[in-house]
């Protein structure tokens, strides 16, 4: 080659395809060869061929690029031949692979499509067995909801068809709930059910649907909330339980009439674990703790509320909250306090029968939670049993809380499935914890449900067993519940529930218990124990008067209860024939009987059925009835007729019914025989014993009466106990220093006594609050002793805290003159020198002891009951020795003008009032403080062997008068004190009266009568009688025309006459409109207004309602004596306006006789008037005539015959015509016609020896309002005896 051959090469213009297309596997070793010398030149490198040319050193580059390559290519080559090889082998191989591989997709198109099938398939399968599990789960979930609500098909369609009805009666049934929370609270159980039925008949009538029987508390609380209630203190019986749910349910703050503390203690237990706190109205900081307690919003409880609330809490009582911002508060006076929403106020108050006011009962829900008969049962029943039988009480407490447990889960279990199935959603199949808990409550309830039913087989069986002891539980309710009635004896009667459940656990402990005992024996010991302690407790606190009321009426409630005793009994016991008219009825067969003992007798005809004829008895055996009538004790003989067929009571009632005043002597007997002799018994104080029992937070309360003081045997006490005794007489500004007292005594331990506490009532508040707050750092030897007379607003509280005790001086002349040479000692009697001194000692002791004994006689004794005391004595005594010495000195005698005046009308005298008990008194003065009684032949009294005289023998010695007095009969003759022995008649009449009378008032108001009647149902019979019977009015026009025919207004009498028939038609209007208006109330037309109330009271108990004894000011013992009167001066009216002027008027009969007497006064003036007599200088003038007033013939020529008046404490003797004794038994004797005319006072000649001056009365009470005139009455004998025998003249005898 050469550069010429190469040059055209180059040229070329395919030169470059040439180069990049050359076929560089072509060059060989000999090519390679003629290239070397090139290659292997120095300059054969590419940067020197650039400087040639840029194409060459291209050249270069590629040529050395070949040479490279074909270096490289010898190594390369043959592996690339290889390769070739194998390639093509590959190549082969690949095609035998592509066609395997061929083959392989097609096989493996065919087995993906066999999976996608195998996919579907199982996907498939899957699906239906998921769908299958899922039917099973369904299947398996129906089942166990079919399971779980088996049975409860029926029992779901029959509470839904009854939750439908409920739905459809429920504006009724709450319409009802609400008026029951609202109106029923002040009432008790009885009245509240009958208010329940009358809402329910007002829905009735309204169309409004209501449930038929609702019981209110099943509607408004659940089983387990009243189990709640029970197990915090609040007794199961069904008033309680009412007054729970009136508690929680009012929209108004509670105040609960709780004398008896348990709605308190309900309270306190309830809320207790919510900060509650207890306050008074009284407490200095009361204020600050009913802000906190709003403020907090935490409960307040206000007790011991008067009728009267402090005008302060009114906006918290009205709940008058205001917002201001996001705070609530109440505006209290001046000041806004925080209230919060949380905040509960309670009030209570342990009046028995407060009266609040219409607007205290409208700002909050006044809540009756005295304690009812059958819940105080339930509660003894089960103390019982904690003494009796521990383990029985105890299974039948936990059983009780298990019941209530279980109740609660069942109840929680039932609400949580039914909220759960009201919103499930979707399937309810598929809701597994549905269904678990559907399973677990099926389970739970029937295990619930078993127990319940264990429970209550198990109930059943202690129940029996319990049953055994509810005798006991059965006295203890009575008993308590006759301690109540005692309160309204007398309110200082006031016995703590607290104090009485320590008297029941008390006679449990102490009364014998032997091993072994039969149930039924212990049980007879426990009530005789019980009955008995709780007799004596309660009658040492107990006036003499009230215990024989309580023994009546102890008796009379076990006898009732045992059914041995029935209602109308004991209403005729009480009432008798009082409410009988004795117009009405059969006229009386036997003359020599008192009226008010025939209406008596017919009474109990209506009353025992084995009497119902005795009123024929009576006519066909008169002389055997009075024969037994004039025994002197009739109640120890055999009752003529019956005597085989009559049970105890019923004799008594014979007895009471015939011989009033032997009355309670056949109760004596009565009580006797039922119950036994020692409730009978007297039992002297054992003061020693009752401060023993008392404790440092127990204060002993002594209850005054008239001439007995404590306070002697209360200083004997602590002087033989060696404890001092600091004192004060309450009254005002005492207050500090007996609070100073107080205070000592609690520190140092000894007694502090506090008289006359009446006279300081407030303080007596403050000491209750200080004994409530006093703890354990009180001295224990500390006693408080309080001495009060009985007061209406003495504190509760204090009264329940206390033991009460009474201390009344005995009864008869040889306890008085007893009582008064105790006080006196030797030294008194050896102060005087003169002989006359102790004879005169004696008789002023004897006179002191006669004129205190003479009161229990009544108005026979005294018109007004003078409380003589040892002070009155203690004067007398000192002036008498006073005078004795004077006279000494003096060497004068005594003088009995002096020494009568300073004893009998100073000394003495100072406290009578009354001019004719002021004469009697003078008459004992005038016979006992003469020279006579130093005379050896003076006597007092003598009668047979008995005679009160002056001890003789060693009279300077004080034990021989002591001794004297000793010898001294303990029943007394009323002839000692001047009295007819009929006086002692009349004294018994009047205690059996005031006993029957105490025991009437107490009964409870809801007493149903005879024959089943209801009290209202009685009263409204009574009322329409009445009615139908009252007189038509009196028309003014015809009244006037009437005068006029008969003189006309110029007649004094005529005058008196017109006067008359304006008060009769008063008296007439009054009671007609009193009676419409009764009925009406009964009927529930108008309002039963206070006066109302009264009256269906009065009529029920056959007294006179207290109006219309005001507006006829005619005092009257029943309602049948005052209508007979009221018929009786109508009819006197109405014959002197229709026929003239009578010939004798009943002076009875009118309402002002002492105008009559006056107008007849003024007519003899009139006939005189020629004479010049005046008025001023006339007097009465008066003759008793032989006549009665069927027998006269015409009227006086001057002045006027009146009739009808009655004498008491003698008779009148027609033939002799004069005064003398009352026949044995006949208390009243009628005087004939009595011919009143008047003369002038300087012509009146009567002698004072052969007369005596006889007050005339209107009626037995002897006071002055009842006082008309003096008449002058002959008689042999001088006129003091009559004066001692309390003789008068009455108008009416009843």
């Amino acid at each position: 080659a050469s550069w010429s051959f190469a040059l055209p090469m180059m040229g070329k213009s395919t030169f470059l395809d040439d180069i990049l297309n050359f076929d560089r596997d072509a060059i060989n070793d000999e090519t390679i060869d003629l290239l070397y010398p090139y290659l292997s030149a120095d300059d054969f490198t590419y940067e020197d061929a650039k400087k040639a040319s840029g194409n060459v050193a291209g050249l270069c580059t590629w040529i050395r690029a070949m040479d490279m390559y074909t270096t490289i290519a010898k190594v390369v080559k043959p592996k690339m031949e290889q390769l070739r090889v194998a390639e093509g082998k590959l190549k082969v191989a690949n095609n035998k692979l592509a066609k395997a591989q061929g083959e392989l997709d097609g096989v493996q198109n065919e087995l993906h499509s066999m999976q996608q099938q195998f996919d579907n398939a199982m996907m498939e399968k899957q699906k239906i067995q998921e769908d299958a599990d899922a039917t099973q789960k369904r299947m398996d979930s129906a089942n166990k909801l079919i399971n779980g609500l088996s049975g409860e098909r029926e029992r779901w369609n029959k509470l839904y068809e009854d939750f439908a009805n409920e739905i459809r009666r429920l504006t009724g049934d709450v319409a009802l709930s609400c008026a029951f929370i609202e109106y029923v609270g002040p009432f008790n159980a009885e009245f509240r059910e009958t208010l329940l039925q009358r809402f329910y008949d007002d829905c009735q009538a309204r169309k409004i649907p209501v449930t038929n029987n609702l019981s209110v508390t099943k509607f408004m609380a659940d089983e387990s909330t009243v189990g709640d209630w029970a197990l915090e203190g609040l007794p199961s019986d069904e008033l309680s339980v009412q007054n729970g749910i009136m508690v929680t349910r009012s929209s108004k703050w509670p105040l609960l009439i709780d004398p008896q503390g348990q709605g308190l203690q309900w309270l306190k237990n309830r809320e207790e674990v919510n900060g509650l706190k207890v306050t008074q109205l009284i407490e200095k900081k009361f204020r600050n703790h009913l802000e906190d307690a709003m403020m907090m919003g935490t409960p307040l409880i206000i007790e011991n509320v008067e009728e009267e609330l402090d005008p302060i809490i009114d906006p918290v009582l009205d709940k008058q909250v205001q917002k201001k911002g996001k705070a609530l508060v109440i505006v209290l006076a001046d000041k806004e306090v925080e209230y919060t929403s949380t905040f509960k106020l309670f009030l209570t108050s342990k009046l028995a029968n407060p009266h609040f006011s219409p607007e205290l009962c409208a700002q909050l829900t006044v809540i009756n939670f005295t304690v009812t008969i059958g819940g105080l049962e339930q509660q003894l029943l089960a103390r019982t049993l904690q003494h009796e039988r521990a383990e029985l009480e105890e299974q039948r407490q936990k059983l009780v809380e298990d019941v209530n447990s279980n109740q609660k889960i069942l109840k929680q279990l039932e609400d949580d499935l039914l909220f759960r199935l009201a919103n499930s959603t979707g399937n309810l199949l598929d809701d597994t914890e549905l269904i678990d808990v559907l399973n677990n409550t099926k389970t739970t309830s029937a295990e619930v449900i078993e127990k319940l039913a264990n429970a209550e087989d198990t109930d059943k069986r202690i129940n029996v067993a319990r049953e055994e002891y509810r005798p006991v539980a059965t006295r203890g309710a009575l008993l308590y519940f006759l301690i109540v009635d005692m309160s309204a004896v007398n309110p200082m009667y006031q016995t703590s529930l607290v104090q009485f459940l320590g008297l029941f656990d008390y006679s449990i402990e102490k009364s014998e218990k032997k091993p072994n005992m039969l149930a039924s024996k212990r049980i007879g010991i426990i009530i005789e124990y019980l009955t008995f302690h709780t007799t004596c407790y309660v009658q040492r606190g107990l006036f003499e008067r009230h215990k024989a009321v309580w023994a009546l009426m102890l008796t009379m409630k076990i006898e009732s209860t045992a059914d041995r005793l029935s209602d109308a009994y004991i209403q005729c016991l009480l009432k008798a024939g009082g409410a009988l008219d004795a117009k009405s009825e059969r006229e009386k067969t036997a003359s020599w009987l008192p009226d008010a003992s025939w209406l008596n007798l017919i009474q109990l005809s209506r009353t025992v059925l084995a009497l119902r004829d005795v009123c024929d008895s009576f006519s066909r055996n008169e002389q055997v009835w009075k024969a037994w009538y004039d025994e002197d004790a009739p109640e120890l003989g055999k009752v003529p007729e019956y005597e085989d067929r009559l049970e105890r009571f019923e004799k008594l009632l014979v007895v009471r019914c015939l011989r009033e005043d032997r009355t309670l002597l056949s109760v004596s007997s009565y009580i006797s025989d039922t119950i036994g002799q020692r409730y009978m018994d007297s039992r002297p104080l054992d003061l020693r014993a009752t401060e023993e029992e008392a404790s440092a937070r127990c204060p002993l309360i002594a209850l005054l009466s008239q001439g007995a003081d404590p306070t002697g045997i209360i200083m004997e006490l602590a002087k033989r106990k060696k404890k001092q005794v600091q004192s004060i007489s309450m009254g005002q500004g005492q207050e500090p220093a007996a609070r100073k007292l107080i205070a000592n005594g609690t520190a140092q331990g000894s007694w502090v006594m506090l008289q006359n506490c009446h006279l300081g009532l407030k303080f007596m508040v403050e000491v209750e609050q200080t004994i409530l707050r006093m703890d354990d750092s009180v001295n224990p030897a500390f006693r408080l002793w309080i001495t009060s007379e009985p007061h209406l607003k003495f504190p509760i509280g204090l009264l329940q805290l206390s033991i009460k005790i009474t201390n009344e001086a005995p009864s008869g002349v040889r306890a008085g003159l007893k009582a008064s040479y105790a006080w006196l000692n030797q030294d008194v009697l050896d102060a005087v020198s003169q002989p006359q001194w102790k004879s005169m000692l004696f008789a002023l002791c004897f006179m002191h002891t006669i004129v205190q004994e003479r009161r229990k006689f009544g108005p026979l004794g005294f018109n007004v009951p003078y409380e003589f005391n040892q002070s009155d004595l203690s004067a007398s005594v000192q002036f008498m020795q006073n005078h004795l010495n004077d006279v000494e000195t003096k060497k004068r005698p005594v003088d009995w003008i002096v020494v009568n005046y300073m004893v009998c009308e100073v000394q003495y005298g100072g406290r009578i009032t009354d001019d004719w008990d002021r004469r009697l008194f003078n008459t004992y003065g005038f016979a006992w403080l003469t020279s006579r009684i130093l005379q050896p032949a003076f006597s007092f009294y003598e009668s047979g062997n008995l005679r009160y005289a002056i001890p003789t023998g060693n009279t300077n010695d004080i034990e021989t008068f002591r001794r004297y007095i000793e010898s001294l009969p303990q029943i007394d003759n009323p002839e000692i004190f001047g009295l007819h022995t009929n006086a002692d008649l009349a004294y018994r009449t009047m205690q059996t009266k005031r006993v029957l009378e105490t025991i009437l008032n107490v009964q409870p108001k809801e007493s149903a009568g005879s024959g089943g009647l209801t009290r209202e149902e009685i009263v409204l019979k009574q009322a329409e009688d009445l009615q139908a019977k009252l007189p038509s009015d009196y028309k003014r026009d015809e009244v006037n025309a009437q005068i006029k025919s008969i003189g006309g207004m110029s007649r004094p009498l005529n005058i008196c006459l017109s006067q008359e028939v304006d008060r009769l038609q008063k008296v007439i209007t009054a009671v007609r409109k009193m009676l419409i208006n009764l009925k009406l109330a009964i009927a529930g037309t108008i309002v039963m207004s206070a006066e109302l109330s009264q009256m269906l009271d009065a009529l029920f108990m056959a007294r006179v309602p207290a109006f219309w004894e005001k507006v006829s000011q005619l005092v009257m013992p029943n309602i049948g004596l005052w209508w007979v009167n009221i018929l009786q001066r109508n009819e006197q009216l109405s014959t002197w306006l229709q026929n003239n002027r009578p010939f004798a008027f009943w002076l009875t009969g009118f309402f002002n006789p002492q105008g009559f007497l006056t107008a007849n006064r003024q007519e003899v003036c009139r006939r005189h008037a020629k004479e010049n007599w005046a008025l001023d200088d006339m007097v009465d003038a008066s003759e008793v005539l032989k006549y009665e007033k069927d027998e006269l013939k015409r009227g006086p020529e001057e002045g006027i015959y009146i009739y009808g008046l009655f004498l008491d404490g003698c008779k009148w003797d027609k033939g002799r015509d004069r005064l003398v004794d009352s026949d044995p038994k006949v208390l009243y004797a009628e005087l004939p016609v009595i011919h009143i005319s008047a003369v002038l006072a300087v012509n009146k000649r009567n002698n004072p020896s052969e007369t005596y001056a006889c007050p005339l009365y209107k009626n037995p009470k002897r006071t002055g309002l009842n006082f008309v005139t003096s008449i002058d009455l002959r008689t042999e004998e001088h006129f003091n005896k009559w004066i001692l025998r309390g003789v008068c003249l009455l108008c009416s005898k009843d």
